[in-house]
């Protein structure tokens, strides 16, 4: 099989300890966020799409603002929700006085012409597309798992994986929703089983040296286990 970008991409993320997948999407965040400032942050489709999405989500907006030199873009593309958000509150104009009951009873039952309920407002104030951000990295991930799948025979890859603690519990029910073979499926269940036991050895041990009578024999990689332990079940920081 034809070894191309998505693979090497692959491989270098298994390289490492912790979810390939979510070093791939953090890289993808960073890389789309690095472009939008320095080159896409003026163009109008994507200004277009940005406001429509109402901006970033709470977690990228966060990482936006991190950015260096963000601040004019970050100026540009909120100004563009703040005057499109405006406009919406101008539209939204108080209803007059009913002059009498029957007028009364048509609006409250929404049977009136007349101004927009607070229910359609915020129907017109919520998100019309996901974040950005979360779509270019989901992309990614899905790419990547996907290559994942059709490399599970792989010695290369099988090795790095269970070096590398294998998926986050997020990103492996991703994977076996992508599965489409049962022998893919029996390969991944393999291959996380065996990721997953020396860290769970690790923090076994570093449950029980919290005894007082074997504190002094805690090892580095025992000491670090409970925060492997953290992103291995939830993912790594910032990626959720």
């Amino acid at each position: 099989m034809a070894k191309h970008t998505l693979y090497h991409e692959l491989h270098e993320a298994l390289d490492q300890f912790g979810c390939a997948i979510c070093r791939i999407g953090e890289k993808t965040v960073a890389r789309y966020l690095e472009g939008l400032v320095y080159e896409t942050a003026n163009d109008y489709k994507v200004r277009a799409e940005i406001t429509r999405s109402r901006g970033f989500c709470n977690l990228h907006a966060w990482q936006l603002r991190a950015c260096h030199g963000a601040a004019l873009d970050i100026a540009i593309l909120y100004g563009d929700i703040l005057s499109d958000w405006q406009h919406a509150l101008e539209n939204h104009m108080p209803q007059a006085a009913p002059k009498n009951p029957l007028h009364w009873l048509r609006t409250t039952l929404g049977l009136s012409g007349g101004q927009p309920t607070a229910h359609a407002l915020a129907a017109t104030l919520a998100p019309q597309r996901p974040c950005l951000v979360c779509d270019t990295r989901e992309t990614a991930e899905r790419a990547h798992l996907q290559e994942l799948l059709a490399h599970l025979t792989d010695p290369d890859i099988q090795a790095s994986y269970v070096a590398s603690g294998g998926l986050c519990l997020p990103h492996f029910r991703l994977a076996l929703q992508h599965s489409t073979t049962t022998v893919h499926t029996e390969q991944l269940v393999t291959l996380q089983s065996q990721a997953i036991a020396p860290l769970l050895m690790e923090v076994n041990k570093f449950i029980r040296k919290h005894d007082y009578r074997f504190e002094a024999e805690m090892t580095a990689d025992e000491g670090e286990s409970w925060t492997k332990a953290l992103a291995l079940v939830s993912g790594q920081h910032g990626m959720r």
